[in-house]
């Protein structure tokens, strides 16, 4: 009896450990930053589409009063991914930096979580 109540308290933790760590999976994406105000219209768009706009979209635009408080989020491989508080402090950091006027890749280093990214690193990508 002690046996199989050990056993399955063994498989139970086994289960929730598997669970954390695929909750919050390492990612490292290369994309487009863009601010969710001006790419919430654009999400649902075939990936060329939402590709394109969010290659233009200019770092004035991203450093709007409105567009920084609504926070940022990356454009990677054909899928949205919003930014955790850090992330959305970190790629304001790089608008604001870069002399790009538009199409500003970044790289995002961080955790993915829930649809978002605990983000960890920002730099400007080539």
């Amino acid at each position: 009896m002690k046996k199989t109540i050990f056993l399955s308290l063994a498989a139970a933790l086994l289960v929730t450990a598997c669970t954390v760590v695929r909750a919050h999976e390492k990612v490292k994406l290369t994309g487009y930053v863009v601010d969710v105000v001006c790419f919430a219209d654009h999400v649902k768009d075939s990936p060329e589409a939402a590709t394109k706009f969010a290659a233009e979209h200019t770092k004035e635009c991203a450093l709007m009063e409105e567009c920084v408080k609504g926070g940022y989020g990356v454009y990677a491989d054909g899928q949205w991914y919003p930014f955790d508080a850090k992330g959305n402090e970190l790629a304001k950091a790089v608008f604001e930096k870069t002399g790009k006027k538009d199409h500003i890749k970044m790289t995002v280093e961080g955790m993915k979580h829930e649809g978002k990214i605990l983000v960890q690193k920002i730099t400007e990508a080539e």
